[in-house]
């Protein structure tokens, strides 16, 4: 697309610079032409009044009189009533010519041999032909540029797209300053908006169906089981061992439902833990560079880890846009591995969270900024989408901790953060 509209702008921004130059050397050339002859036309005159005085007085003009009047770099022709021809100036009979007639005298003809016509011409197709060239070339520049602005909004949304695809679903808050684009991004954020929500309702009544359902589900199998072992009749044990096999595949048809459910993508996209890190600080060190403020991160697990990238981008996103609007300093990120946990870690020198607060941070309309209270819960439906959790294992300042191996005793939380872990399993998560 970006090729087309290069096309279609440098085609009309050329074609109209190079009519504009035709037109320019055009009117040059005709107004030095008019300019020139003018010119001759009036040493012609002036010629004619001075031959005309001497040709009045009776005498015959001879060529020295010629030769008197004749301008520099000309050459003067005069044709006498009696048919002589005399000549004098230069022997050049090339140039602009202009004839006049003088009474008593005869015609002469005046001839600009000096090429100064040819020169202007020159001079001015060469000044031209070189404004024509940068009007050429700042059109080209123009033209690269607006294709360029108008194609990356189009790339970047289409990006956005493709994250949404692969589960990311977190609004985007550019903006091009392009009217039509900006109407379809605030569609876009408004619809991620929507659909995060329902998801999130969508999970939460899926989680409450497979309680409602594996509760009597669980309560038939031990009836089941009890009558497996019925003592008195091998037909009843029969039938219940049945019956109980059809209910343990029940069971699993329900967890296989709800595994589905819990993942909005059938077709997962995954990376390697690093590069989903490496993507996040990409897009997100620009907004920490325009606040003075840094973002780092250190990756201490093995290269061939990979994850959902839809998810965790979501999730590592949302924690990094909540350290850089509620927090200060430096923001910190580190992928551990210990044992055979994998987690990932945020923090920053902030504030951190009210004390209020914490208790609820990953509740649905909890904020403390005035803000939707989306956030962290819609980060944390994203992180059980895949099997994982997300912890708060210290207030001040704000210490996240992103479990991507599922639910984890808080004493995993480790010696280096056991107190804050103590003062915090009520809320992690």
């Amino acid at each position: 697309m970006r090729r087309r509209i290069l096309r279609a702008t440098l085609g009309v921004s050329v074609s109209m610079v190079v009519l504009m130059t035709l037109a320019m050397l055009w009117g040059d050339w005709m107004g030095t032409e008019a300019s020139s002859q003018r010119q001759l036309t009036a040493q012609a005159e002036d010629i004619a009044v001075q031959l005309h005085g001497r040709g009045h007085s009776g005498g015959e003009v001879t060529a020295a009189d010629l030769q008197q009047v004749v301008p520099l770099n000309h050459r003067l022709e005069l044709i006498t009533g009696s048919g002589a021809e005399l000549v004098a100036g230069s022997t050049t009979t090339a140039g602009p010519a202009v004839e006049r007639t003088i009474n008593d005298v005869g015609v002469i003809r005046l001839v600009d041999t000096s090429g100064a016509l040819s020169r202007s011409h020159l001079v001015a197709a060469i000044a031209i032909v070189s404004i024509g060239l940068v009007l050429a070339l700042l059109a080209i520049a123009v033209s690269v540029r607006t294709s360029r602005r108008l194609t990356e909004p189009i790339n970047e949304l289409a990006a956005h797209a493709d994250r949404l695809g692969a589960g990311d679903l977190r609004p985007s808050d550019v903006r091009y300053g392009i009217s039509e684009l900006d109407r379809l991004a605030d569609s876009m954020d408004a619809s991620v908006v929507r659909v995060a929500a329902l998801l999130a309702e969508e999970r939460r009544v899926s989680i409450d169906a497979s309680h409602q359902l594996k509760t009597p589900l669980t309560a038939l199998s031990l009836r089941l089981e009890e009558l497996a072992e019925w003592p008195d009749d091998g037909a009843v044990r029969a039938e219940a061992r049945k019956a109980l096999d059809q209910v343990v595949r029940l069971s699993d048809v329900v967890d296989d439902l709800l595994v589905d459910r819990r993942s909005p993508n059938a077709r997962r996209v995954t990376m390697p833990l690093n590069l989903v890190i490496e993507q996040q600080l990409s897009e997100w060190s620009p907004a920490f560079d325009a606040a003075h403020r840094r973002v780092s991160a250190t990756v201490d697990v093995p290269s061939t880890t990979t994850v959902d990238a839809g998810p965790v981008g979501q999730v590592l996103a949302t924690l990094i846009e909540n350290s850089l609007l509620h927090g200060s300093g430096t923001t910190t990120i580190e992928a551990r591995r210990p044992q055979s946990v994998t987690w990932i870690e945020v923090y920053d020198e902030g504030d951190g969270v009210p004390d209020h607060l914490a208790p609820r941070v990953f509740e649905r309309d909890v904020s403390g900024s005035g803000g939707t209270g989306l956030g962290l819960s819609a980060a944390q439906d994203a992180a059980v989408s895949i099997g994982g959790r997300l912890a708060l294992v210290r207030r001040r300042p704000a210490h996240f901790r992103f479990f991507l191996n599922g639910r984890e005793d808080p004493a995993s939380i480790g010696p280096e953060t056991e107190e804050s872990a103590e003062a915090d399993t009520d809320y992690v998560g």
